[in-house]
């Protein structure tokens, strides 16, 4: 097949997006595919999707995870991976996406928004966590102790995203989920995430040896069985398909949901091929057999 890797972009997880491009570029080359690596950052990047079978988004962050490329790709008529225009966009938004989970009664941190320049009131003791509402890769996140911190916190998310959001600080495991597949998805071996600070930040995620990944999770096999029934939840109340990974805290056998990503990264330190691995998915068979799931929906979407 033909296909067009969309990887780079302008969001503040460029970086990030140009490894898990090439990584998965390289990898559908080995299947034998031939791949266009395309950086959305240049002006011309639309003119080269001309005659692709399909579309790898490798993007993170705005303008690739959020529902626009997505649209864009469904304006010109090319199947693509991950998730369609309307989950892409929801799971984005961390402020919609509990939103919704709160609703069905899916355990998540309670939250307070954030209106600029206007008095927060906080429902819950620090310490607190300070996020923006359409970062990815833990950018901008701030745990904070005291009302000053958080003030600062707040300012500083501000100037990342024109939504913010305090969330209560739950101390426990944190683990992440991984999920693969369509109208039947399956759940990835569970990974445990374990820091030196014990905050999953951006440099634990993408330095290698800044966190581990511990597999199988340390966790009882009852709670390991509740954090696949809520992943699986999570992700067909969301509207996810091809893949997706939740990440979540653990604290008394109750996971409550952090996030939803719906492109997750794809790079040598990154979770979801790891927990592919370990299902026995080699990184080569995850990036075709995703491309196989965009293709997958895409049918099943015109047909109606």
């Amino acid at each position: 097949m033909r296909i067009a890797v969309l990887y780079g972009g302008e969001s503040p997880e460029r970086e990030i997006s140009l490894r898990s491009g090439k990584a998965v570029a390289e990898a559908l080359k080995r299947k034998g595919h031939k791949i266009l690596l395309i950086d959305t950052a240049k002006n011309d990047f639309v003119r080269k999707l001309h005659g692709v079978d399909c579309v790898f988004i490798a993007l993170h962050g705005e303008k690739g995870e959020d529902g626009t490329i997505q649209g864009l790709l469904e304006i010109l008529g090319i199947p693509y991976t991950g998730s369609g225009v309307r989950s892409s966009a929801i799971c984005m938004n961390k402020i919609i996406t509990k939103k919704i989970l709160l609703y069905h009664k899916i355990p998540t941190p309670l939250f307070v928004e954030v209106k600029k320049d206007r008095p927060v009131k906080l429902p819950f003791p620090f310490p607190v966590v300070v996020k923006p509402a359409n970062m990815g890769s833990t950018i901008g996140i701030k745990i904070v102790k005291n009302r000053k911190e958080m003030l600062s916190a707040i300012n500083a998310s501000f100037k990342l995203d024109s939504e913010v959001f305090i969330e209560e600080y739950i101390k426990g495991t944190e683990v992440t989920a991984g999920i693969l597949g369509n109208d039947n998805p399956e759940v990835l071996p569970i990974i445990e995430i374990e820091t030196p600070t014990g905050f999953y930040d951006y440099k634990a995620k993408y330095t290698p040896g800044g966190s581990r990944h511990i597999i199988p999770a340390r966790i009882e096999r009852r709670a390991i069985k509740k954090i696949e029934d809520i992943a699986l939840i999570t992700y067909k109340i969301l509207g996810c398909s091809g893949f997706a990974r939740m990440e979540m805290i653990i604290k008394k056998s109750i996971p409550y949901i952090l996030d939803v990503n719906t492109i997750p990264g794809m790079t040598d330190t990154s979770l979801f091929p790891d927990a592919a691995k370990a299902k026995g998915i080699s990184f080569d068979e995850l990036c075709e057999r995703i491309v196989m799931l965009g293709l997958e929906r895409w049918q099943k979407q015109k047909r109606g």
